[in-house]
């Protein structure tokens, strides 16, 4: 009997980067905003470290830990229904070494893919941080992402297919020019897909674009100017990370309902418990129980 080779998520994340045109890329902090965006259609996630950091009570500045960040991931993985999840793998959680286990730790835990940047740690947001971003030096850059690139080849050899996303943070630091070494360096190695944090405008997007043939990821936070899709598309990027929408709203919300029921005792414009049972799972386990009563 022939049998049936599933498709790994890496092979997922491939197969959606070869249509045309630019997918959103959706950030997401927890399992439970994993699977609304999968049930809304989302063609590949993001696992934001600023999200999961958040929701830890903490700023995204290399606080919190690899092992929290692979936990978190295997939760988001099963929440996300099939859907290809990116996993945020900051500057590799510490040496060489380190990077290797994060790359081999995470593909284990089902990521499609794992971004690995070149600041310094402890890391910062670069949009939050601004020119206050460390990053190493172009060698050392250079180096991590050869790294993260073995480490990806030990884990395809293991069966745990898995890309990586090299990035690089310096353009706030050490301006355009050295962003676009970078980024040109990095899909010298054999990057799967390159990301520059903190571009300037269609100008500079353009110009990434023009040195670097691959697959390019755009980052951008919600604001009334940022670019649409088919503007991202026509700059020739591939994927539109919006990595921190989510929370965004999340907090937005949060906050009118906390507002409200601490002051009133009630608040409106909630999800019917109904509904928040049928996201959280509760009709699909009640009818799996209902199907094998084995107690």
């Amino acid at each position: 009997m022939a049998q049936c080779s599933a498709i790994s998520a890496a092979g997922k994340l491939r197969a959606v980067l070869r249509a045309p045109g630019a997918v959103v890329c959706p950030g997401v902090h927890d399992a439970l905003s994993t699977r609304v965006f999968a049930e809304a259609g989302a063609q590949v996630l993001f696992l934001s470290g600023f999200g999961v950091s958040a929701c830890r009570g903490e700023p995204d500045a290399g606080i919190i830990t690899r092992v929290e960040m692979e936990e978190t991931a295997r939760q988001c993985v099963r929440a996300a229904g099939g859907v290809p999840l990116i996993v945020d793998g900051d500057t590799g959680f510490g040496g060489a070494s380190n990077l290797r286990r994060t790359i081999r730790g995470f593909a284990q835990a089902g990521a499609a893919a794992v971004s690995i940047e070149d600041q310094a740690f402890p890391k910062r947001c670069t949009f939050a941080a601004g020119t206050g971003v460390r990053v190493v030096d172009r060698d050392a850059a250079v180096a991590r992402v050869r790294a993260a690139l073995r480490a990806r080849d030990e884990a395809k050899d293991a069966g745990n297919d898995v890309l990586v996303i090299a990035r690089t943070d310096c353009r706030a630091a050490l301006g355009l020019d050295e962003a676009l070494a970078r980024c040109a360096a990095f899909e010298a190695l054999g990057a799967d897909i390159v990301y520059a944090e903190n571009l300037q405008g269609r100008d500079e997007y353009a110009r990434l674009r023009d040195e670097v043939s691959g697959t390019l990821m755009l980052a951008q936070l919600q604001n009334d100017n940022m670019l649409s899709l088919d503007d991202v598309a026509s700059l020739g990027f591939d994927l539109s990370l919006v990595g921190v929408t989510a929370l965004q709203a999340y907090i937005a919300t949060l906050q009118k309902t906390a507002t409200s029921l601490v002051a009133t005792g009630t608040a409106k414009d909630l999800a019917p418990f109904d509904e928040v049972k049928r996201v959280v799972g509760f009709d699909e386990l009640l009818a799996f129980e209902d199907k094998y009563d084995c107690c």
